[in-house]
């Protein structure tokens, strides 16, 4: 399985050209004055301003089965949040769904960091590459848990125990398995076959 090895936005990753890094306050700033705008789609990682990757049909078919599902199944006291900042140290991700210890009332002055989330999920169909390299942000900044919904290869690809800017535990599982995990207590469970019953074509 590839890893978030294999792709990083640190240094190393930049073009040898006169470039910039950003805080993230100076990338809020960019928004509040105009020069970012929604229609933009972009995203702050580890200080870079990244371009975020255009939804097909069935990327906002899972993230909309996948909102349906676990607005249902969620403990009281968590909330689910779609494709909405959680603000790290150096990055400003925007996940498709964030499972958040709270309410939606705890976050009018603040955006949820890693503390508060005990499961990110992206799902990816062009971006496989940077959702793999994004799992050393998940980790760093103590998201208990990381899935990618693999639309390429049908796969759910889990990774949790964060260690640092790694995930200890990392497994693959297929369309026609199915995951668990805790939440607050309660086990949730999820068939991964209706993720995955789009066209290929979609």
């Amino acid at each position: 399985m590839s890893t978030a090895g294999q792709l990083s936005f640190d240094s190393e990753s930049a073009p040898p050209l006169p470039i910039h890094r950003f805080t993230v306050e100076q990338y809020r700033r960019l928004g509040e004055l105009g020069v970012l705008t929604p229609e933009d789609r972009v995203e702050l990682l580890e200080g870079w301003i990244v371009q975020k990757m255009n939804q097909r049909p069935a990327h906002g078919f899972v993230v909309g089965l996948l909102t349906q599902l676990l607005t249902q199944r969620l403990p009281q006291g968590w909330i689910l949040r779609c494709q909405l900042p959680l603000t790290t140290a150096r990055s400003e991700p925007e996940p498709d769904l964030a499972v958040i210890l709270g309410t939606h009332a705890d976050f009018r002055h603040r955006h949820p960091g890693g503390n508060d989330c005990r499961l990110v999920i992206e799902v990816a169909d062009t971006s496989i590459q940077s959702d793999r390299a994004k799992a050393a942000i998940y980790a760093s900044a103590g998201v208990a848990e990381y899935w990618i919904i693999n639309l390429v290869d049908r796969q759910l690809e889990r990774f949790s125990n964060p260690d640092g800017d790694r995930y200890r535990d990392q497994e693959l599982l297929q369309a026609s398995a199915g995951v668990e995990t805790e939440i607050g207590g309660d086990r949730l469970r999820l068939d991964l076959g209706p993720l995955f019953s789009f066209e290929s074509s979609s």
